[in-house]
């Protein structure tokens, strides 16, 4: 596959200061607190797939940065996002990740809401004075559906999904035209004891590869190319024909791998026979992260082969990736360790970091 001269370009503009983040970025408490009020609550983040939200009353849940938030079709069929939490004592509201309701009710005091978020009940409401019921419905949070995946954003001024990631969509549709189609199958749900970045910038090289992924070295060749394109990066690599371990590219004919990242913490790769492996990074502080690792493929029931790539994924190569990034955090705190040297490569060769750079720089213009 060959490199354009304006990846190499790219590439020699972040080779110029070739480092990554200072050791403190990925340990600071006050530096998480600006990450989780300048990334984001700015930033579209993933919530979910829209299989999960096809009828009325379904709705799922999850985190946007350190607030919580839930999901909902309501009864008119209009999809709306809320932050989850009851307007009484701040409980709570949805503990499920997903389900279907007539409404929600908090599990506190029982003031229940309508799913379009207005208040229904609050216990004897009616003998407190000056009570406006009309006040405290659920507080709205923006979202959308992009290429069948749920957004939400905590800001006001971000703009559309697709204008955040201009050409992201063609690519998404290239490799998977049933985008809008597939079926949530199954999550992996683990925590990692590492600061979020270290997860992203592990995900956006292949330094590693050879060194952390015996099984996954055999699957992928050299011939791998990442490219930064602003507030997305798209990996592509050719696959070894021959291989037959982990993913099996013999039998399915799985001939390229495709990943993208987006701009702060989602992560999107190819399977073999269509759909996404989703890994969804969050933080829930300087030293530890949630990761959600999805599977939205265009079958509901997998096979026993279609399992063995879902098991491959999750129990061989993200237990990898999981081990090295919490040895990474904990370097981070030493005295002796202070930022990291990227090795970029002018030529873009599979081994280069300049993604890594890239994304560096990211964080300090949304820090600065």
């Amino acid at each position: 596959m060959p490199h354009t001269p304006e990846l190499l370009e790219s590439i020699s503009r972040l080779d110029r200061d070739p480092h990554s983040l200072s050791a403190n970025h990925y340990t600071d408490d006050g530096i998480m607190k600006q990450e989780w009020e300048r990334i984001f609550a700015q930033s579209w983040l993933f919530a979910g797939y829209s299989d999960q939200l096809r009828q009325p009353g379904d709705y799922i849940t999850c985190m946007a940065g350190n607030d919580p938030v839930v999901v909902v079709r309501d009864e008119s069929g209009v999809l709306r996002a809320f932050y989850n939490i009851c307007r009484h004592r701040g409980h709570i509201l949805m503990k499920e990740a997903a389900g279907n309701v007539r409404g929600f009710v908090c599990p506190y005091h029982a003031w229940g809401y309508v799913t379009d978020g207005s208040l229904r009940s609050a216990r004897h409401s009616g003998d407190v004075a000056g009570f406006e019921p009309g006040a405290f419905g659920l507080v709205a949070v923006r979202v959308e559906i992009f290429c069948g995946m749920v957004f939400v954003c905590l800001g006001s001024e971000s703009p559309p999904v697709a204008a955040c990631y201009p050409g992201l969509e063609e690519e998404l549709r290239a490799y998977e035209p049933g985008i809008d189609d597939l079926h949530f199958v199954f999550r992996r749900e683990v925590t990692i004891e590492a600061n979020w970045k270290l997860v992203v910038e592990n995900y956006n090289e292949n330094y590693h590869t050879p060194v952390v992924h015996p099984a996954l070295r055999n699957v992928l060749t050299s011939d791998y190319i990442v490219t930064p394109r602003g507030s997305y990066i798209s990996h592509e690599a050719r696959v070894n024909p021959e291989a037959t371990e982990g993913f099996d590219a013999t039998t399915i004919g799985y001939e390229r791998h495709l990943n993208w990242w987006l701009w702060p913490n989602l992560c999107l790769m190819s399977i073999p026979q269509g759909g996404f492996r989703v890994l969804n990074i969050m933080p829930e502080g300087p030293g530890r992260t949630r990761e959600t690792y999805d599977f939205y493929l265009p079958y509901s029931e997998p096979n026993a082969q279609q399992w063995q790539q879902i098991l491959f994924a999750c129990d061989t190569v993200n237990v990898e990736d999981i081990g090295v990034c919490e040895a990474v955090q904990r370097g981070q705190a030493s005295r002796s360790f202070d930022r990291g040297r990227m090795m970029v490569d002018l030529k873009g060769r599979d081994w280069s970091e300049h993604a890594v750079v890239h994304f560096r720089n990211l964080v300090l213009d949304a820090l600065a």
